[in-house]
């Protein structure tokens, strides 16, 4: 009786033993024990469904299978799995990882332990170790899913924010921008410049009108027009000067530069920029002379051409590079700083051409401050290559400056050394050689030295007998039908009347046939180096005007969003009034010290800048003496001057510069 007894426990144990083999192999899970005594080699014990796991089909011994099981971990989670098993001769922990099995290859493993306190004389660590791959395999499709849903999301926003991003970048440019399909004609885009010279007030109006919008512009050279059609079937670009509305109350003068494109959806696309030129005064004098016959003063456009062509160029081709790799971020993110450092000296030389009159009246007058001569490589970069890079002109830049903070005007210096490579660039036959040397020279005068620029080329030469007037305004050796070179020798004449002012030297050699060379010698004051150290530290490395209350005045829509963004950005609390009338009743509204500066716009309707300000310094309290920072677009020397003498503190000419605005304001808070 004792026997059957026996035997049936004995039966009911090997039935259980097979029933959580079956569960624990359909689970795909094995139970291991790993022993480490010191002097010895680790042991790992496994019961059968662990070896199968592990794919051991023979019989090894323990240690050879805790070789057998530490060369299977894939490589790249090794030191994972050390760091586990360091964990659990202390305390039990878990770990997923990796294991190359040697038949079915690469399986993803949960294996848990704890250490067995029982055994005092030697670690041991008992646990198991489940495959779980399928469930991983399943868990990724999931996850695959929903991170692809997700990144069509993003890729959808991305293409949302760009494409607002680059609308607000076009409408803050100085220049217009016109962009249509062809033979379409449907609009991709105008920018707000050009909305605002051809008089129209959305997109969508020029794309209703855009067929009357193109024939109401007037083109002085007839020559134009009949280039302009040969772009309906030839991918080419035109240069030329034009009139939007003429005799109209929105007439405008313009110079421009249309380009065939292929946009991404392989459409051909008509692509053309303004440049507003109204305003120059010698711009209009020289077609009132043009209108009576004057030969020379008809030429000024051209002139114009001849210092506006390179950033135009350099605007231009970065668009159209910006276009080509649309979406590369950090790519058109370096077009970009590119783009907008041509739209700046654009904007310069635009400045300087109305500053040949003041030259001539006497009126120029040098804006000395603080700069680092070594800046003048990034202007080259920035301006010259294209050009340079389409007639294969070999360029060597020398640049020897051993004290390169000093005080001088950096705005000329940089237009004197791009009117003689420009010079240089359009004389030199293709595959010619340029070399700018800029150095520096000793000066006879204290804590001075002197910058030597000199610019080289083996271009077509000047002869002997016209070299004392190659600084002469609207004069040329020999016509275009001569040479073979359009240009007027405005840039020569804007060269001298700024080495002039800065008291410096410039001469020229030059050969017929072997080239031209020209130097010029300007002394610039050194800054002291206590003082360049005061000048670092007082510069702010992360600008906050976190908890400053600002006051805008500007009637401007865009520019007041443009400058509350960079201004909020900084953290200020910014309020707008629409003109100088509503800045002084909002100042007389609130309490004293509510606001901590005015940033105040010059050109207003109902009360201006000027007269804003006036009312505002014969208040009776403390807010009569608030901070009053002018940030106007008029921007010459005696504007600054009026600014000042209507009462404003300081004074910032627009476009603005994000730094120069953040600096002069944090100089005028308490």
């Amino acid at each position: 009786m004792n026997r059957k007894v026996d035997m049936g426990g004995l039966f009911m144990e090997q039935r259980e033993e097979v029933n959580i083999k079956e569960i624990l192999r359909a689970s795909r899970m094995g139970m291991w024990r790993v022993e480490m005594e010191e002097g010895k080699p680790p042991r790992f014990y496994a019961d059968e469904v662990m070896d199968e796991l592990l794919g051991i089909d023979r019989e090894i011994t323990p240690e050879e299978r805790f070789v057998f099981h530490r060369s299977r971990i894939h490589p790249e989670d090794m030191r994972l799995f050390q760091e586990y098993s360091d964990k659990l001769t202390e305390a039990r922990t878990e770990i997923v990882y990796r294991y190359i099995h040697p038949v079915s290859g690469a399986m993803f493993v949960r294996c848990g332990g704890e250490r067995d306190t029982s055994v005092t004389e030697y670690v041991a660590v008992t646990g198991i170790h489940q495959d779980i791959s399928e469930t991983v395999r399943i868990e990724k499709e999931k996850e695959a899913e929903r991170r692809l849903a997700e990144l069509n999301d993003s890729l959808r926003k991305e293409k949302r924010r760009q494409d607002i991003y680059y609308k607000e970048l076009l409408d803050i440019e100085n220049c217009g921008v016109l962009a249509y399909t062809m033979p379409g004609h449907k609009v991709i885009h105008m920018n707000a410049e050009a909305l605002r010279m051809y008089g129209i007030e959305s997109v969508e109006a020029a794309q209703r009108e855009l067929g009357p919008l193109l024939r109401q512009v007037y083109y002085p050279d007839s020559e134009v027009l009949n280039q302009l059609k040969k772009l309906r079937n030839e991918d080419d670009m035109v240069d030329y000067e034009c009139i939007i509305g003429k005799g109209k109350a929105n007439e405008c003068h313009a110079l421009a530069k249309t380009k065939v494109v292929h946009i991404p959806t392989g459409e051909r696309a008509v692509l053309t920029t303004f440049v507003d030129v109204s305003d120059m005064v010698m711009l209009k004098n020289a077609l009132h002379c043009a209108e009576e016959g004057s030969r020379a003063k008809s030429s000024f456009l051209f002139a114009m051409s001849h210092d506006l062509r390179t950033p135009m160029n350099a605007i231009i081709g970065y668009a159209e590079l910006m276009e080509a790799h649309w979406g590369e971020k950090e790519v058109t993110t370096n077009y970009l700083q590119k783009l907008k450092g041509a739209s700046q000296f654009l904007l310069a030389l635009i400045g300087n051409v109305l500053e040949i009159a003041r030259i001539e009246s006497g009126k120029e007058t040098l804006n000395e401050a603080p700069w680092n001569l070594m800046k003048l490589e990034e202007t080259l970069d920035i301006l010259l290559d294209g050009e340079i890079s389409r007639k294969q002109l070999t360029v060597n830049r020398n640049v020897n400056i051993r004290h390169a903070n000093v005080y001088c005007d950096a705005l000329k210096i940089r237009e004197i050394i791009m009117n003689l490579l420009s010079n240089a660039v359009k004389y030199t036959s293709e595959g010619g050689k340029i070399v700018l040397d800029i150095d520096e020279k000793p000066s006879a005068r204290d804590g001075f030295m002197t910058l030597q620029i000199r610019v080289s080329d083996n271009g077509i030469g000047i002869s002997k007998e016209y070299v004392p007037y190659i600084f002469d305004a609207f004069t040329r050796e020999r016509s275009s039908s001569e040479s073979g070179i359009i240009g007027t020798g405005l840039g020569l004449r804007i060269v001298k009347s700024f080495v002039d002012l800065m008291n410096g030297d410039i001469s020229v050699k030059s050969e017929p046939g072997k080239g031209t060379c020209f130097t010029v010698e300007i002394s610039c004051r050194k800054i002291p180096e206590e003082e360049l150290q005061q000048q670092m530290e007082d510069q702010p490395e992360n600008v906050s005007l976190a908890g400053r209350r600002l006051l805008l005045a500007e009637d401007n829509g865009l520019n007041a969003e443009i400058a509350m963004t960079i201004l909020q950005d900084a953290d200020a609390e910014v309020e707008l009034a629409a003109d100088g009338k509503i800045a002084v009743d909002k100042l007389q509204d609130v309490p004293v010290g509510y606001y901590d500066a005015i940033l105040m716009d010059i050109q207003m309707p109902n009360m201006n800048g000027y007269e804003a300000t006036k009312a505002i310094r014969k208040l009776t309290d403390e807010r009569a003496k608030i901070p009053i920072i002018a940030m106007t677009a008029n921007a010459f020397e005696e504007d600054r001057q009026a600014a000042l003498a209507a009462g404003m503190d300081d004074y910032v000419a627009k476009p603005v510069e994000i730094s120069e605005l953040f600096r002069t304001i944090m100089k005028h808070l308490k």
